[in-house]
């Protein structure tokens, strides 16, 4: 297991070394070295590995299972809440899904796996506003939540509107990067939720097994001039991510 017992405690403000507790607790849980519905280590053998106080350890634990990620049953233990998602969004706002992994006290990684121009992207190229038989960029990503691959994402990106476009300037977040480096102004996405099962591609991509539930996001996103500028397709294995859906009025 990890060790944190190197933390130097005494130049620490206590609620800074609640927070590390609490997301090196949180990191065990994601990457599976403590499973779904598994019984934690005893509180004072977790404090003795971690090197930490059994009080602060218990602050911590206590707000994991505020967070739901922990449940407390009297007399036996803590336990991993079971079936936890990983990342939980609400997606009635526009946000990147970086912005949700963060949202979430997790390290916020992404890796660009492909970027290129499609020559006349047919049914894609209906999506966007683009001159017929205009090239579409293609930018293929994997979000990381604490070094866990949780979603796979592939943004299509009309050229006509956005120009030539630098893949790293945007990966790590597409709305701000348009925003910021192209002019273009996100303001809403048409949005359909399809559950389907992972095939090959996404089982590598993603390491889950075949067959794993995927929650398939397909957006078709505005820009403050009303023009289709961005049509993309994010993957979510169900139990990396869920999604609490408000409809707005």
């Amino acid at each position: 297991g990890l060790h944190m017992s190197n933390i130097p405690v005494e130049n620490r403000g206590h609620s800074s070394l609640i927070s590390v507790i609490q997301n090196e607790l949180k990191t065990r849980i994601v990457n599976g070295a403590f499973k779904p519905g598994e019984k934690l280590p005893s509180e004072p053998e977790l404090a003795m590995e971690l090197g930490v106080s059994r009080n602060s350890l218990r602050e911590a634990i206590g707000l994991l299972q505020r967070e739901g990620l922990l449940v407390k049953r009297h007399g036996v233990g803590n336990f991993v809440t079971d079936r936890y998602p990983l990342i939980r969004g609400g997606i009635e706002r526009l946000a990147g899904i970086t912005e949700f992994i963060r949202a979430q006290g997790f390290k916020a990684g992404s890796k660009i796996t492909r970027f290129e121009l499609l020559e006349c992207p047919g049914e894609i190229g209906q999506k966007l506003d683009t001159e017929p038989c205009e090239k579409i960029f293609i930018m293929e990503t994997i979000k990381y939540a604490s070094e866990v691959p949780v979603a796979l994402c592939v943004d299509f990106i009309s050229r006509s509107i956005a120009g030539n476009i630098d893949p790293d300037r945007i990966h790590n977040s597409i709305f701000d990067g348009l925003r910021d480096h192209y002019g273009v102004d996100i303001r809403y996405a048409e949005c359909d939720l399809i559950p389907m099962t992972a095939g090959e591609e996404l089982t590598g991509k993603l390491s889950v097994e075949t067959g794993t539930p995927v929650l398939l996001l397909e957006q078709i996103h505005y820009d403050s001039q009303n023009r289709r500028v961005l049509y993309s397709k994010s993957y979510f294995p169900v139990g990396k991510f869920t999604f609490k859906l408000i409809r707005r009025r």
